[in-house]
């Protein structure tokens, strides 16, 4: 350990780890002492994401190993998991809230069998915890509100074009009465916050729609329940149809309502085609009846097909298009003239059907047979490259490409794909994937209008020096809006949040401040201060706040932002990561890249980390192996052996004693060294534990024999407890926590009887080593929880949530 250090004795933090935001049911953040600009940390900003020079390169390595990260704590072995495992889940939650709140005027339970763990639930399907837990204490959001995070889906009241609601792929519908500059939540108790598309009757702005489930074709978009309505332009929101109950696609990423007659409304959906052996079929959907009942269209196939785009002619009725791919010759665009009950395939001037893969179509108000295609090319494969943008002038009788060789750098189009043509002049268009382009004559010549690369400015307000470039907007643009009344604003819906041009796209500004959707992997706490904290978040980097406000928080590391350790003693020295084991050390206002050098990074998505607590120069990271250095980070030598020849997913240094270290595996291991690394077991799980991936280990304070893990995926119990070291486990769930991916364990450092979890359905408490459970979500949005870290100073439990930011709750 460094000669300057000064070593905190207090007990140490517990960290563990994915996904929320401020809203509805957000509690009023306790008054906090946020300390003044100059005692603020001296954190070095890291290097940015880099730009890929050339022509765009195949892609599918890095893809398939995000998917098998995602996968394998959510889904395996099938392609994803149903939305129905937490529907289910919450209801049992309700139905024992229900029973909780008669249980004074009932005769009491019967005895539960013995060893049998308990669940107390409460009001709002959330639980009733124990006194000690203060339950008068709500979360409260602490950000961040400044950053954004990856949305869907964008909407304008046609006379009010101020006026916006907007769809986020993790985080419910938000609504803006001012253009983006400020922002609340709409969406924070229904089953799932999975956004995938928003729609508004064209003859009532009251009435809403929304479809849920993100359709955006990449391996962390989850899927949705079905289609929700509001009557009261958001202010309450309702299951219109369930898709199960409907048999409607679980990922709707189009909707359309017919701008004549209010009562027909259109979807369109993408999903595998199987769903745990329940039929899940993309395509289009008609509902006659304003939502109540639907019909699917076979014209492309019986089968599985997908439709992503859906626009209708706005003067002549019955015209309207639709893109989709099947596979095969029905890809395109099609047409129908008689409201949908026949369709035509449009392929005069297109290229041949095959090829063509995810369309976005937009059409003129002022001019509608003039009609823009942005198309994503099939045979690019795992490059994913832009086709053309096809330009029809007769409603679609005739096509022809208008982009030339100008796409050609452009990529990742069945994930952002985007177009919009101004309502008073047909020659003025804007598409993009990654980035944004802009035509003012119809496609003759283009210019590239954002760079997602240059900077994004002070985001804190703490340093009105570092100003956005005029031409940064976010990367990965989902959705583009140029409201009727506003015809040189453009609303960009992306990856960042939202991004607003008042000025035909010249200049942008990003309208993020409020939208409270970031999507985290991972945080960690300060243990000397509780104001600091920070973490990896899906591409917007590293994030951290060095005074506890919500809108103060900045990024300090480019990419998918991965696992963040915060030294206990030296909140100025601390370690970030980024996907593929890219580890940056902070340190005395400086920052350097001190990756191991390990071979097998390509196939890690991100990797764990940890610090010994007794000296945080001896750090420990897991890819396949772990990796091991006692100088922080200077040299390193790998300290295992590939243990069985899966990642790494949990990795424990017992506070206890750090010589114990514990690894958890993908493929379900567990494995103990218990002299610093210097021998390895063999795996102890056992045949307890259900092989299945351990997505966290935590020790006892002070007892480093005494182990808890948590596991992901369904259908068997989640959290199991060893008191020796992992040679004999128990099973301390006992099918009594809800049927979910558990993603975090944390032990209680100064009341080792209480034990806190995180999973799909929000926080969980056992005051009593496991033997009975609490829900403590209380008024959390409905997210997935995946990372959790208790603070014992300040008696606080932080929780990071896969899209809506970070919450904190006192316990005492």
């Amino acid at each position: 350990m460094r000669a300057d250090d000064e070593k905190d004795h207090s007990p140490p933090i517990e960290k563990r780890s994915v996904p929320a935001g401020g809203g509805a049911g957000a509690a009023a953040a306790p008054a906090l002492e946020h300390r003044e600009a100059e005692q603020r940390l001296a954190i070095a900003r890291g290097p940015r994401k880099k730009v890929d020079e050339g022509p765009p390169k195949p892609r599918l390595t890095s893809h398939k190993v995000r998917s098998q990260w995602f996968q394998a704590r959510a889904a395996w072995p099938y392609r994803e998991a149903s939305p129905y495992v937490v529907v289910e889940a919450r209801q049992q939650l309700q139905k024992r809230a229900a029973a909780a709140a008669g249980v004074a005027t009932q005769p009491p339970p019967a005895p539960a069998r013995e060893g049998a763990a308990t669940v107390a639930s409460g009001t709002q399907a959330h639980s009733q915890p124990g006194a000690k837990l203060a339950p008068q204490q709500q979360w409260h959001c602490i950000g961040p509100t400044n950053i954004g995070g990856r949305m869907t889906s964008i909407i304008a009241h046609p006379q009010h074009p101020d006026r916006i609601w907007a769809g986020a792929a993790g985080g419910g519908v938000w609504e803006s009465s001012d253009a983006g500059h400020t922002w609340s939540s709409t969406w924070d108790t229904q089953t799932l916050l999975n956004i995938g598309s928003l729609a508004m009757d064209p003859k009532n702005p009251e009435v809403l729609y929304c479809g849920t489930g993100e359709a955006n074709l990449s391996a962390d978009s989850y899927p949705g329940i079905g289609v929700y309505w509001s009557r009261n332009a958001g202010k309450k929101w309702e299951l219109l149809a369930d898709a199960r109950q409907a048999r409607l696609p679980k990922r709707i990423g189009a909707l359309a309502v017919d701008p004549f007659n209010s009562r027909r409304i259109f979807l369109g959906g993408v999903n595998s085609g199987i769903f745990e052996n329940q039929d899940d079929l993309g395509g289009l959907y008609i509902s006659e009846d304003q939502g109540k009942t639907w019909q699917r269209f076979n014209f492309i196939s019986d089968n599985n097909y997908r439709c992503h785009s859906i626009a209708f002619h706005p003067t002549w009725e019955g015209w309207m298009y639709a893109t989709f791919t099947e596979q095969g010759n029905k890809n395109g665009i099609w047409r129908s003239t008689d409201g949908g009950r026949t369709w035509v395939q449009l392929t005069n001037g297109l290229p041949e059907s095959p090829r063509i893969g995810r369309t976005s179509l937009a059409l003129c108000d002022s001019k509608p047979n003039m009609i823009y295609a942005f198309g994503a090319d099939e045979a690019s494969e795992s490059r994913d490259l832009v086709l053309g943008v096809f330009r029809s002038d007769d409603g679609g009788d005739n096509w022809r490409e208008i982009s030339g060789n100008y796409f050609l750098s452009e990529r990742q189009m069945s994930y952002g794909n985007a177009i919009a043509v101004s309502p008073d002049d047909p020659d003025f268009v804007v598409c993009g994937g990654v980035d944004l382009h802009r035509s003012r004559d119809g496609g003759r010549t283009w210019r590239k209008i954002t760079f997602w690369n240059k900077e994004r400015g002070d985001t804190t307000g703490r340093n009105p020096a570092l100003k956005q470039d005029p031409q940064y907007a976010h990367a990965d643009h989902h959705a583009l809006l140029i409201p009727s009344q506003t015809p040189h604003r453009i609303y960009s819906a992306n990856d960042g949040g939202v991004d607003v041009s008042d000025d035909g796209g010249d200049t942008w500004s990003n309208r993020s401040n409020g939208l409270a959707v970031t999507m985290y992997y991972d945080i960690d706490v300060c243990q000397s201060d509780e104001q600091i904290f920070g973490g990896g978040a899906q591409d917007n980097g590293t994030l951290i706040t060095d005074d506890g406000k919500a809108d103060d928080h900045r990024e300090i590391l480019g990419g998918d932002g991965g696992w963040m350790v915060i030294d206990p003693a030296e909140p100025s020295h601390l370690l970030c990561s980024h996907q593929f084991m890219g580890i940056y050390r902070y340190r005395h206002g400086q920052v350097q890249d001190i990756s191991p050098p390990a071979a097998e990074k390509d196939l890690i998505w991100m990797c764990r980390i940890t610090m010994d607590p007794s000296d945080p120069d001896r750090i420990y990271v897991g890819s396949n192996r772990v990796w091991f250095t006692d100088d922080d980070g200077d040299t390193w030598k790998v300290i295992s052996p590939d243990l069985d020849g899966s990642p790494i997913t949990a990795l424990e240094v017992a506070p206890a004693d750090s010589q114990r270290i514990y690894v958890g595996t993908e493929n379900g291991g567990i494995f103990r060294s218990v002299n610093g690394g210097a021998n390895w077991s063999a795996n102890i799980a056992g045949s307890t534990l259900p092989a299945r991936i351990i997505t966290q280990i935590a020790t006892d304070a002070m007892a480093a024999d005494t182990l808890i893990v948590t596991v992901g995926l369904t259908d068997h119990s989640h959290v199991f407890r060893s008191d020796n070291g992992g040679l004999i486990w128990r099973d301390i769930d006992q099918g009594n926590l809800p049927n979910v991916p558990h993603q975090v364990v944390v032990v209680r450092p100064d009341d080792p009887k209480t034990i806190f979890v995180g999973n799909d359905l929000g926080v969980f408490v056992s005051e009593d080593d496991g033997t009975s459970w609490n829900d403590l979500s209380r008024n959390l949005p409905h997210v997935m929880v995946i990372d959790l870290v208790y603070h014992p100073h300040d008696r606080s439990l932080t929780a990071a949530t896969y899209g809506r930011s970070l919450w904190r709750l006192k316990i005492e």
